[in-house]
């Protein structure tokens, strides 16, 4: 009587098969864990700026638009600088006040560090040198960046 190891061998080759199976499934599933995770914090920091992208008032526009020296990648802030710089003079010359609220929001991972954030965001002007007042409703889609464990701005693009 040789006993045969073909059962054995088979039972270890099941267990060792059920056990990676298992790992990845775990694997899988934290990583989802983490993607849903940066979604909400990207999703929480760019309703801020989305606020601070759109509000803004003539006698404070300085400080109005100061929000893309922290909030933003060095790239996005010279864009912001550049496409603003024209609008402050019209800005000063109407005595132009906006407020901006966030409607909606909806966010996708393209990775851990890096999300595309849609924007619901409603912006009434107000023009202050004849008092008219008009909502605009805007279609924003910031993309955002997890940089030295914070998010930030890297791109905004209207809808």
């Amino acid at each position: 009587g040789r006993t045969r190891p073909m059962p054995l061998i088979a039972g270890l080759v099941a267990a060792v098969v059920i056990a990676v199976v298992l790992g990845v499934l775990w694997l899988g599933g934290r990583h989802d864990a983490q993607l849903r995770q940066s979604e909400t914090a990207a999703r929480q920091a760019a309703k801020a700026y989305a606020v601070d992208l759109t509000t803004y008032d003539y006698t404070s526009l300085d400080h109005d638009f100061g929000w893309v020296t922290n909030g933003a990648t060095a790239s996005f802030a010279k864009e912001y600088a550049a496409a603003n710089a024209p609008l402050r003079t019209v800005i000063a010359k109407l005595k132009a006040r906006a407020t901006g609220t966030v409607t909606d929001a909806a966010a996708t991972a393209k990775s851990t560090s890096r999300v595309e954030v849609l924007l619901f965001v409603d912006q009434t002007i107000v023009n202050g040198t004849n008092s008219k007042k008009r909502t605009e409703r805007n279609r924003v889609v910031m993309t955002m960046v997890h940089r030295d464990g914070r998010w930030i701005v890297d791109d905004v693009a209207l809808r």
